[in-house]
């Protein structure tokens, strides 16, 4: 008797723990598709394989301006793939600022006109705030409401977000509230820099301060945004403080940002072909976040899932701005060689590639001339990170406002960095200007 109390002890301990092993919701979100069809074709088909309880798309299905036919498109690729899955999930999605913009020479239209024109032709309602619960898990999306497509709210807009927040998470004390927004909040992940408008600045105007204060003091908020074109190699597209925020991934292609906390672009324009979306499961006392390569759909970094605990305590927040502070600096091996090579149109540096527990980011170059009516030059050129199969040495191209002499030569400094901006030790060399082939 005792042995069959045994037996149904570990038996029923067994289907406790596998119970808690499967994810009570699984959500795939993509963003910033841009009209890159191909590549949602295949990223659809991967996810719907998954069965995924909730499609999420944050913003900017657009090429360029807003476009119904585009729009279209988009919901034939959506119905083709997920009207496969044994029970179609919940898809939302938000508009982003291409999506409101319109071509030169024409008038943007009305906030109101240009929501309905998006939500239509994709087959969903035109609602700027909609507040969907999904397998007892809320999930609130926001789409911008000023013609520009800036989430540029309205203090009233602001309180209704927020309060809205505030009754999910009473409604299901412990377990995250998800909020799209296309914009980022402020001062969270790389890219979310936010400064008051100067007279001087006629432009475009994002405010991620806004979308920062619809989340503030909503600690089981996760923020999921698009945007900036954030690589999700780069361990700062997550940020923890009072709240989680995620950027969740780009189809076209990812546009470094500068290494350091929270810097722009690189401004030479130095794109890449790197494309990823995010996989999100979420268990009773934690949250996994996969994040996927999209030209080979596999996981990157798998031995660095982001993982969060649930209910999540900001006490015990893992991804902080602290982590700048723990990294390692990266580092050549002895003997790594370095030179300037070209092509017909642009210079490159190529390089033995530097090594860091979680990616080479970028290097710092700096040329110092033998003929002194020459300055010295110091800048940056990204590594090839976001390249999934990685060969001989990479040849990474200088910034276009890198102005040389063919045929000058002196000393080259090339110093390896990591994300969050720690420098390794510098290799030294000496170089001379080819010319363009």
């Amino acid at each position: 008797m005792k042995k069959v109390k045994l037996l149904l002890l570990l038996l029923f301990t067994a289907v406790a723990v596998s119970a808690a092993d499967v994810p009570r919701l699984k959500i795939a979100v993509t963003s910033d598709i841009h009209a890159r069809w191909k590549e949602l074709e295949k990223v659809f088909a991967f996810v719907a394989a998954k069965n995924p309880d909730a499609v999420l798309f944050c913003g900017d299905l657009a090429a360029s301006v807003a476009d119904a036919e585009s729009y279209k498109t988009y919901r034939k690729i959506y119905e083709k793939h997920f009207s496969k899955c044994k029970v179609p999930p919940v898809h939302i999605a938000i508009p982003g600022n291409h999506d409101f913009w319109a071509r030169k020479g024409t008038k943007r239209l009305p906030a109101k006109e240009s929501l309905k024109r998006f939500f239509t032709n994709i087959g969903m309602t035109p609602e700027w705030l909609r507040h969907t619960v999904v397998k007892g898990y809320s999930i609130i999306a926001v789409s911008a409401t000023d013609e520009k497509g800036e989430n540029n709210h309205t203090p009233e807009e602001v309180k209704q977000v927020s309060d809205l927040i505030g009754k999910a998470e009473k409604a299901a004390p412990g377990k995250p509230v998800f909020v799209m927004t296309h914009c980022p909040p402020a001062f969270t992940m790389s890219s979310s820099t936010w400064r008051k408008k100067s007279p001087k600045n006629t432009g475009w105007y994002w405010r991620y301060d806004l979308v920062r204060k619809m989340l503030e003091n909503h600690s089981q908020a996760v923020s999921l945004s698009g945007h900036t074109h954030l690589a999700l190699q780069d361990e700062r597209a997550i940020w923890q403080g009072d709240f989680t925020a995620i950027s969740v991934g780009v189809l076209p292609r990812v546009t470094p940002k500068m290494p350091g906390k929270l810097i722009g672009s690189f401004r030479p324009g130095l794109a890449s072909r790197g494309r990823n979306f995010t996989w999100i499961e979420v268990f009773d006392k934690y949250m996994l976040v996969y994040r996927y390569d999209a030209n080979t759909m596999k996981e990157i970094n798998p031995e660095k899932r982001w993982r969060i605990e649930l209910p999540y305590d900001p006490s015990k927040a893992v991804y902080t701005d602290k982590r700048a502070e723990k990294t390692v600096a990266p580092e050549f091996a002895p003997g790594a060689r370095a030179e300037i090579v070209a092509d017909k149109k642009f210079y490159f540096l190529r390089t033995d590639r530097a090594k860091h527990p979680d990616m080479v980011h970028s290097y710092k170059v700096k040329l110092k001339f033998d003929d002194k009516k020459y300055k010295t030059l110091e800048f940056y050129v990204v590594s090839d990170f976001y390249v999934p199969k990685k060969g001989r040495r990479p040849m990474l191209r200088f910034p276009q406002n890198i102005k040389v002499v063919p045929g000058a030569t002196g000393t080259m400094e090339v110093t390896p960095v990591e994300t969050f901006g720690r420098e390794g030790k510098t290799l030294v060399t000496k170089f001379k200007i080819p010319a363009k082939k």
